[in-house]
């Protein structure tokens, strides 16, 4: 199960957030797995909750979507059915849904103050292999 690995290094990325904004823990972690990353979202929450001490986790699980290169629309596709719904054009592109990534981290910074960042910085991909 290649999601532990994969959680170990999201958690690695977090640990980083966490120092550069001089904090004592991730309080929440949010992440973005598609249909197409090759990542279970129920093995990632497993992983988490073994991996991570008290951090919560929030996976968002979105679409995916495809761009047509003949008529420039995006659209979801549906059951892996690679064919533009307005025009039929099989000529067409993923934009989203293909990747596991963290999206941000919400950081414990005091006993009383918690500062969430979601700069673009942290949309680093993490790669599923």
């Amino acid at each position: 199960m290649h999601e532990f690995s994969l959680v170990r290094s999201l958690l690695e990325q977090v640990e980083r957030i966490v120092t550069e904004q001089g904090g004592r823990a991730a309080v929440e972690v949010r992440v973005e797995i598609g249909p197409l990353s090759g990542v279970e979202p129920l093995l990632v929450k497993e992983a988490f909750s073994q991996l991570s001490v008290d951090a919560t986790l929030i996976i968002d699980e979105v679409p995916l979507m495809a761009r047509c290169h003949s008529c420039a629309r995006e659209f979801e596709l549906k059951d892996f059915r690679f064919a533009c719904p307005h025009c039929n054009s099989r000529e067409t592109s993923i934009v989203r849904g293909d990747t596991f990534r963290l999206m941000s981290v919400t950081v414990d910074i005091s006993d009383v103050v918690a500062a969430a960042r979601t700069s673009d910085e942290l949309l680093e991909t993490v790669s599923p292999s």
